[in-house]
């Protein structure tokens, strides 16, 4: 076959597979994070502000816990057959979300949502490893982690308008029609026939395992130093539970053929340092979409839509260095090198923020992010390529599944890390200003405007210094990162 045939081939694939997973995926990941402009009305009709968080956090845990269970369940019965189901999960769940009448029947909801969710991504990436040929998939990944860049960031600035224009129950309703269209192109997929060998038994017990550990962990991120303040012997107990759950788990897990969290895989440096990096690159995404309107609105005196939309410049950057990279990655067949620069650079944009946040403009503030989203842009694209090449056509699924749920897991560690330094530097700095943020969430920046000068001034000057604090924290994630992909092996082709 000549070089020609092999770019109509790619070309071929491309305009079969892409579009019928591409719908599927930015579903997923827009619900990450859609609802970040859209919470303060939701707990303004449906009441409780101080749980309200959980409806985003309860989105991430059940995502995290689906993601390596459709990877599993695609080896065995079909990545396509699943994608359907996960679909329908996800678009009936979209249902009840927007119908709910309480809040604590909107977390049940969402955590129904997120089931379908996290199988959206793990089977949209594993369809591509299944027909596109391992040297080519760093466009098709390049492609999807433009996708998913796009997705994560353009949710808030989605939500903020259907909120502000028709009504926060729209964030939901419109997921009604896009699942509709996602399944339609989905069926244009080819499928492939996957082995029937054995009888499955579901992992209940490592399923179990996994979410009751994970929510331990992430209430206790959340909750350390504020509503378990450091010292206390719930924190403790908390974390030796968390430590006790995720050995028993581990201990499980290695004595199952068919476990929920891919342990033999996990033991190869080849996949699991590809899914540390991932795991320090979603925390900085998340924590970075979550919280920048935050300080845009409350530190800046900016409108929920104008900060919404102030978050387009990391949108469009993540898009550029993740096509770029993708296409780098197809015509070099070099992958280490991307992760290891983008998130060198990415701490150094990130330490650069924290220390001018004080004295700087807007528009450096956001050139110095539109930089970090370059270079995070860098990194998903090359370390799918090389989970992909190191798992193999047999075990792809569950590599797959396993990098999905780094990312899940990344994300919600990011979220409550970052909004874990939020109140303890506020709450040990003056106590009223969490009644401040509060009336600034709910109100918006109409609020600051009643305060005098002076109030404003001190308002200001603590938000800085928090957030600095935040900038720095991720700062500290992503050098992480950038260290533990300097041991990534090479993948070879």
């Amino acid at each position: 076959m000549t070089a020609e045939d092999d770019r109509s081939s790619v070309r071929a694939a491309f305009r079969q597979i892409f579009p019928g997973v591409m719908v599927a995926m930015f579903l997923a990941a827009a619900d990450q994070t859609i609802l970040a402009s859209a919470l303060p009305t939701i707990a303004s009709h449906l009441g409780g502000f101080e749980y309200v968080s959980w409806v985003v956090v309860a989105y991430l845990l059940a995502a995290t816990i689906a993601a390596p269970l459709y990877g599993h369940l695609g080896d065995r019965f079909g990545r396509k057959r699943m994608l359907m189901v996960a679909l329908g999960v996800f678009t009936l769940a979209s249902a009840l979300c927007a119908a709910a009448p309480t809040l604590p029947t909107l977390i049940a909801a969402r955590a129904v949502q997120g089931l379908g969710g996290g199988g959206l991504m793990t089977l949209a990436q594993a369809l591509i490893g299944e027909h596109v040929p391992p040297r080519d998939r760093g466009r098709f990944q390049g492609y999807f982690a433009a996708v998913f860049a796009l997705a994560s960031t353009s949710g808030p600035i989605l939500g903020a308008y259907l909120t502000e224009h028709i009504s926060w129950r729209s964030v939901f309703a419109i997921n009604l029609p896009l699942g509709l269209v996602a399944a339609y192109l989905a069926r244009r997929v080819p499928g492939v026939r996957a082995p029937r060998e054995g009888v499955y038994r579901p992992d209940i017990v490592g399923t179990l395992l996994f979410c009751f550990s994970t929510l331990g962990l992430l209430v206790s991120l959340s909750s350390a130093g504020h509503g378990l303040p450091f010292g206390s012997w719930t924190l403790y107990a908390l974390i030796a539970l968390v430590i006790a759950g995720y050995v028993a788990l581990y201990r499980w897990e290695r004595r199952l053929a068919h476990p929920i969290i891919p342990v033999h895989l996990l033991r190869r440096s080849d996949i699991l340092r590809p899914d540390i990096v991932v795991m320090c690159f979603a925390a900085t995404l998340f924590a970075s979409v979550l919280y920048l309107p935050l300080y845009l609105q409350v530190g800046r005196g900016l409108g929920i839509g104008t900060s919404g939309t102030l978050l387009l410049p990391i949108t469009l950057s993540m898009v550029t260095g993740a096509t770029v990279t993708g296409r780098l990655v197809s015509r070099t067949g070099k992958v280490t090198i991307f992760p290891i620069v983008g998130l060198s650079l990415a701490t150094a944009a990130l330490i650069a923020t924290g220390v001018t946040i004080s004295f700087a403009s807007t528009p450096w503030v956001l050139g110095l992010t539109s930089l970090t989203g370059i270079a995070l842009g860098m990194v998903m694209p090359a370390m799918q390529v090389a989970v992909q090449q190191a798992a193999g056509r047999e075990a792809l699924g569950a590599a797959i599944g396993s990098m999905s749920l780094s990312r899940s897991v990344g994300g919600a560690i990011g979220v409550a890390i970052a909004g874990a330094i939020i109140f303890v530097s506020i709450g040990h700095a003056d106590p009223a200003m969490y009644a401040v943020l509060e009336h600034v969430m709910g109100a918006g920046p109409e609020y600051l405007a009643q305060l005098s000068t002076t109030q404003r001034a001190s308002i200001g000057a603590q938000l800085d210094q928090t957030f600095r604090l935040v900038f720095f924290g991720i700062a500290v994630i992503t050098g992480i990162g950038a260290i533990v992909a300097t041991t990534v092996p090479k993948p070879t082709f």
